[in-house]
């Protein structure tokens, strides 16, 4: 839990000023950059961690306060966020956002227009950036200080895009929360709204004082943790989760890594272990449309705890294959699917006491999950992960197979609204 009331609270601040102020005035722009890669080792999250990027069109109503608010227009943007959060929750667990960083890039017309008529500078003033979490207590957290938050002389330089980076030291900012888990259900973090007060400043004296509130447009939705279990447990904050690999996505887009716990019966035993899903996905989709999962890849991951189990039950090394990785649809179709495909291979390896046992799935290269599709009638596609399916061999010995439940309480890797 360190960090949660960290160094790094001015940075966030400023950040999310920089980001709101962007909101407000311009629209952003991203491209997707795909993995070439299945998921390197040192990029799996710890189990039980969510980690992602996204990219969130809102929409910012644009009013001129010193005229009786009247609203000059509507102008759309994109908020590109990243930050981790836990894959699933016990009734009454406290819990926070962590890793939290962003940005904005503008187009070259915003300061070029900006400079023509002599606006060189904005001063931004943060209200509101109020991050929500759906079924959790509180239900919405606004992260700027009491009384707003300045941030003067933000430059305008013509011709070249503004690409805002936040927080602006190239750090994280503060954990959000605690939030707390309710007794069932599913929980929803999400980005809420923006309220940001902004001046234009000219050289010649000109100061004109507009103000920004920014409401998400289609899948406002970070990501969707399922309540289960025992109640209580420790608060959850993860930390030290490798982000930097992360690169922009399109509008309405996520790309994430997810690690989720199972359980595995072998050899008749339970053992746990955790597996890792990354993908490029939509943040919603279209009646008639589909759900596709690109440049999608994953890990199986033995912690050491169970390293250390099947060293005391005699053994010295781990191969065989995985043959399945089932995920189940609610409101979409197919409602269970097996995204891996084929049989993808374990290679032999030595376990080692104390050390946890990561193994790419596939080997190489990434895989096109779907599509999935919205039934008739349906509000949302929710896509959760099910049981799995593997063929181990020991030491060289005959395969014997490990059968992994479906996660309780669920994992969910998206759950997407259906939009017109």
């Amino acid at each position: 839990m360190s960090g949660i009331r960290g160094r790094s609270r001015s940075g966030l601040r400023k950040a999310v000023a920089a980001a709101a102020v962007a909101a407000g005035v311009a629209a952003g722009t991203w491209a997707i950059m795909p993995a070439a890669q299945a998921i390197p080792v040192d990029e799996v999250p710890p189990i039980g961690a969510d980690s992602g990027r996204f990219a969130l069109p809102i929409s910012c109503a644009i009013t001129l306060p010193e005229f009786g608010d009247i609203k000059v227009l509507d102008l759309p943007t994109t908020v590109d966020i990243q930050g981790v959060a836990p894959t699933q929750l016990r009734p009454g667990q406290q819990f926070y956002l962590t890793q939290g960083k962003g940005g904005m890039i503008f187009p070259e017309f915003l300061p070029t227009l900006a400079g023509l008529v002599g606006i060189g500078k904005v001063d931004a003033n943060l209200i509101e950036m109020n991050i929500g979490a759906k079924n959790a207590s509180p239900s919405v957290i606004n992260i700027s200080p009491e009384g707003g938050l300045l941030l003067p002389d933000i430059p305008l330089e013509m011709g070249k895009k503004l690409d805002v980076r936040v927080p602006q030291d190239g750090g994280v900012f503060d954990d959000i929360g605690p939030y707390t888990a309710p007794s069932d259900g599913v929980v929803t973090l999400q980005f809420d709204s923006a309220l940001v007060d902004i001046t234009l400043k000219a050289d010649w004296g000109l100061r004109l004082k507009v103000k920004a509130v920014c409401l998400p447009v289609a899948g406002n939705a970070l990501l969707s943790m399922a309540v289960g279990g025992e109640p209580g447990g420790e608060p959850l904050a993860f930390h030290g989760v490798p982000m930097d690999h992360y690169q922009p996505v399109e509008a309405n887009n996520q790309v994430g890594i997810i690690n989720s716990p199972y359980k595995c019966t072998i050899l008749g035993s339970p053992f746990d272990v955790g597996i890792a899903v990354g993908a490029n996905t939509p943040l919603s989709v279209k009646k008639g449309g589909q759900i596709v999962f690109t440049n999608a890849s994953g890990a199986l991951v033995i912690p050491k705890a169970t390293v250390d189990e099947l060293i005391g039950a005699g053994f010295e090394r781990i191969s065989g294959t995985v043959n399945a990785l089932n995920l189940n649809a609610e409101g979409g179709s197919p409602k269970v699917s097996n995204v891996l495909g084929s049989s993808f291979p374990i290679p032999e390896t030595t376990l080692v006491s104390g050390q946890d046992i990561t193994i790419p799935l596939p080997p190489e290269g990434t895989l096109t999950a779907g599509p999935w599709r919205p039934d008739p009638g349906s509000s949302h596609v929710k896509l959760s992960l099910g049981t799995a399916e593997a063929d181990l061999v020991f030491d060289g010995g005959a395969p014997t197979k490990a059968s992994c439940a479906t996660p309780s309480p669920e994992v969910i890797l998206l759950d997407a609204p259906v939009t017109n």
